[in-house]
């Protein structure tokens, strides 16, 4: 049996064969495949990933998970280094950020700490 060649935070290659609208599946060296999920492009929000890949392109990411048994890699452009992200600089949406900007979070963050603690005894009389 071949050794893992990849472990949790290398920075490594692969060929995009198949793009969803959830992410883009990856085939690496040595019978991996992988997926980079729309989350794990940008810290800000990716709309449509297909405005950003074609199936065929060779891109740079990072291993996030490796699962041993199907040798499966769940992978991430986000979380590397900056010298490397192409996509580090994905604005927000402006539809996202209006919309954010007319949202009243003051109800919320007033009651928030009480439904914390309501979840947190819920949880606690569960235990039991």
């Amino acid at each position: 049996m071949i050794n893992n060649p990849y472990k949790e935070g290398d920075i490594i290659e692969g060929i995009i064969t198949s793009i969803k609208k959830y992410g883009a599946f990856l085939s690496f060296e040595n019978g991996y495949i992988g997926l980079l999920h729309i989350s794990e492009i940008s810290t800000n929000f990716v709309n449509n990933i297909y405005s950003y890949f074609d199936v065929g392109d060779k891109i740079t990411v990072t291993v996030k998970r490796i699962d041993e048994k199907t040798k499966f890699l769940n992978v991430s452009i986000k979380d590397l280094p900056s010298e490397l992200n192409p996509y580090q600089d994905i604005l927000p949406s402006k539809k996202i950020t209006s919309y954010l900007r007319e949202i009243d979070f003051t109800k919320l963050n007033k009651s928030l700490a009480k439904m914390i603690a309501d979840e947190l005894e819920r949880e606690r009389k569960n235990e039991y």
